[in-house]
């Protein structure tokens, strides 16, 4: 494992996604804003994730060293998108600052996947976990960014917030990322090379989908939902922090933890406690004991991400960056469906409810997981 290029690579992660947690948090200042619904607030997610439809053939090119000095730009980009997006003077300019966001960070993790790959070496579980920790640390502090922007800044300010950013961009152009794609540079465009592993590979598809259609729908209307239940905003924005900062330490753990248990064992663990978590956190009637439960919502809710993932590399060892992003788009198409069906149903029965019937979805990750042959990594 090439230490060094595996923690830039990481930090890259941190740096770009914490501009992408912004939508969140924003989401409530766009609601009253705007006076929009919960289904029209919902549409931003779709808008910003229909880029990822094209992120699995930007990965086969980075898998074959093409295009990869892009790479900083979209740091830039998504910065500079996202803080302004409080700003939008309305709903129409919001959804234009969302898709161009989207089209940078569909472009960021399509080379981010088979750098991390490269990096990892032969330890692909720890380097995807470094990388993914990357990107919970963001969800975890991007909230908290912007709400403190939002609180302290004179509005005008706020897109200051989008220095971090820019100056890890500027590190990045001096940085030894160290891939060129050799592997790769010969091939024609196929997917000949996924058919070794297709079957568990779609296997991972749909426990992916299905563990990630309750994971997006509860984070993304989390500050709302704590908003609707008397928080201010910076509470709510903090409640956010709190999941995610977990689902760090959770997407750091996973990898370590899955190779001593073993994967389809620690994805049955996932797939049962998430649940079971969640309705704790539902019943809970203290700020304090929400957190708590949160805290370790947020452990099991993200710590199986990084280990399909790398799982689906171990498949699929020459296409690496190709595979991983494969599972990467399909979550991010689920993250869409998630926020429409969150935003429907939150306008029809209530956010409370809402979580509480997709809640129990991941539950059909069991059979699922039973299937995934005796072979897979």
């Amino acid at each position: 494992m090439h230490t060094k290029r595996a923690f830039i690579i990481s930090f890259s992660h941190f740096f770009h996604d914490i501009y992408g947690a912004f939508l969140s948090p924003v989401l409530p200042v766009l609601i009253e804003k705007f006076g929009l619904s919960l289904r029209l607030a919902g549409l931003l997610l779709p808008v910003f994730r229909s880029p990822t439809l094209l992120q699995p053939l930007l990965s086969y090119q980075a898998d074959r060293g093409k295009l990869t000095k892009l790479f900083p730009l979209t740091l830039v980009v998504t910065a500079l998108t996202m803080s302004t997006l409080p700003l939008s003077p309305g709903y129409g300019y919001a959804l234009a600052l969302i898709f161009v966001a989207g089209i940078s960070a569909s472009v960021y993790h399509a080379f981010a996947l088979p750098f991390i790959s490269s990096a990892s070496g032969n330890r692909p579980g720890t380097g995807m976990s470094l990388f993914m920790t990357g990107g919970e640390l963001a969800r975890s502090f991007g909230p908290l960014l912007i709400v403190t922007s939002l609180r302290l800044l004179p509005g005008g300010a706020v897109p200051l917030a989008a220095l971090p950013g820019l100056a890890y961009a500027a590190l990045l152009l001096f940085s030894p990322l160290g891939y060129t794609g050799e592997t790769q540079k010969s091939r024609a465009f196929s997917f000949r090379g996924l058919r070794r592993g297709s079957k568990d590979i779609g296997l991972l598809v749909a426990i992916g989908m299905a563990h990630s259609l309750t994971v997006y729908t509860f984070s993304l209307y989390l500050p709302t939902h704590m908003k609707q239940g008397g928080a201010t905003l910076f509470t709510a924005g903090i409640s956010l922090t709190a999941l995610q900062i977990s689902g760090a330490a959770g997407a750091l753990l996973g990898g370590t933890l899955s190779d001593r248990l073993g994967r389809k064992p620690f994805f049955l663990i996932t797939a049962t406690l998430v649940p079971l978590l969640i309705n704790l956190f539902l019943q809970a009637r203290t700020d304090t004991l929400k957190m708590l439960l949160l805290l370790a919502t947020g452990v099991f809710m993200f710590s199986s991400t990084p280990v399909r993932y790398a799982s689906a590399q171990e498949l699929v060892p020459d296409m690496r960056g190709t595979a991983s992003s494969i599972l990467m788009s399909f979550n991010f198409l689920t993250s869409v469906l998630a926020s429409i069906v969150g935003g429907f149903l939150g306008d029809s029965i209530g956010l409370h409810d809402t979580y509480r019937i997709l809640s129990f979805i991941p539950l059909i990750e069991i059979p699922l997981i039973l299937m995934l042959s005796n072979k897979s990594p």
